[in-house]
């Protein structure tokens, strides 16, 4: 499998028309892209707001944040002495984007999250992201152990530990976790004393969180040739992640612009593509539809000639790959269905289940490879977090 090219990671961001996109290349190739357009942003925002409604059928309340602006939240998350009722005041955070026809998911667990934590109000547990590895997880242990304000911290909130914290020295996370604390502590004794409607924490821009999200791992430089944006990454960075603050430059060719530099357009025009090549010559055919996304494995190019049945593996292999990057690239989520090339044994059918568990691994958002169908068909489900790249562009 390949392995991540940090040496030659960059985060581009730059504007397009009226978005500004913030994009992960690894060489030549784009890895992630997120576009956020000139309008509101609510996701992770924090309000007060009413209960407009109650629907015990479903188990949900609808709760107006703002006036005339409705979001779903699931009835199991209340833990009051009396029945949630409409017009009761909450607390909630925006977690899910408006989707169509749906509103946008609201929780009473706030997050307040950085680049190496994410701290949790309303559920105190103790977390570790499943990409650290085990080395990383007994160190960060250890942390825990030995810090005052670890402990201090735990005792009021729940502490993710983020795979960013995996690389960070242990002054920079105790830098961090105080901040949060600090910002955490103001929202919830304040919030009792503001009025509906209002908003108590307004979400960074989206991209700016895409260098919050990012591996830090992933990339050594940050190229920006917009003087706004340079100017706004370098406060956000100095601010909520001064390790990587050397890592922003910006860019001042006039004879090439970044984006002509890194053929932007022509990688977003591929990433909505619907056929997907790659290099043995096979391709992947990607038709998402409103219930699921199914996947097509071809053998194209590559099939042919003398023991053709022996290369379906590879193929499969490879586009097991393949599709773990298309997840991220495009951020499909939901139900995810691939029809690979046929293979004769079990197997190989084990050989290519177990590679694919293991390309996904690394995937931000947490996606499951579920099985294989009696007719051959892999299941992965991959949580919904924000709307597709399709959709942020188009």
């Amino acid at each position: 499998m390949e392995q991540r090219k940090t040496e030659d990671g960059r985060v581009l961001i730059l504007r397009r028309r009226n978005q500004i996109l913030t994009l992960l290349y690894h060489g030549n190739r784009l890895m992630r892209a997120c576009a956020c357009g000139p309008g509101e942003e609510i996701l992770d925002n924090i309000y007060v707001g009413k209960v407009k409604n109650i629907v015990e059928q479903i188990g949900a309340a609808f709760v107006e944040y703002s006036p005339g602006a409705l979001c779903f939240l699931p009835l199991r998350e209340y833990k009051g002495e009396k029945k949630l009722v409409a017009g009761d005041e909450v607390v909630v955070q925006i977690c899910k984007e408006k989707q169509k026809t749906k509103e946008a998911g609201a929780t009473l667990r706030l997050s307040f999250p950085g680049t190496c934590f994410v701290l949790t109000y309303g559920n105190r547990k103790i977390g570790y992201s499943s990409k650290l590895s085990e080395e990383e997880k007994r160190r960060l242990q250890s942390y825990c152990r030995e810090s005052r304000l670890f402990v201090e911290v735990s005792r009021e909130y729940g502490i993710v530990f983020r795979t960013n914290a995996g690389g960070a020295p242990d002054d920079l996370l105790e830098e961090e976790l105080r901040t949060l604390k600090e910002e955490a502590d103001k929202l919830v004794q304040n919030a009792p004393y503001r009025t509906c409607y209002s908003l108590l924490k307004k979400s960074i821009p989206s991209y700016l969180k895409s260098l919050q999200d990012f591996y830090s791992v992933d990339y050594e430089k940050i190229l920006t040739d917009d003087a706004e944006i340079y100017e706004e990454t370098k406060a956000y960075l100095k601010a909520q992640q001064p390790h990587d603050i050397g890592k922003l430059s910006f860019y001042e060719d006039a004879a090439l612009s970044l984006a002509k530099l890194y053929s932007v357009e022509a990688r977003l025009s591929e990433a909505l593509e619907r056929k997907v090549w790659m290099k043995s010559g096979a391709y992947l055919v990607i038709d998402p539809t409103e219930a699921l996304t199914c996947i097509d494995v071809n053998s194209g190019k590559a099939s042919g000639g003398k023991g053709k049945k022996e290369t379906y593996l590879q193929i499969n292999l490879e586009a097991a790959e393949e599709i773990a990057r298309q997840l991220v690239l495009r951020n499909l989520s939901g139900i995810i269905i691939i029809d690979f090339i046929s293979m004769e044994t079990r197997k190989q059918n084990e050989t290519l289940l177990a590679f694919l568990r293991e390309a996904v691994a690394a995937d931000p958002v947490k996606t499951t490879v579920v099985d294989m169908t009696p007719l051959g068909l892999v299941e992965i489900t991959r949580k919904k977090e924000k709307k597709s790249l399709r959709e942020q562009l188009l």
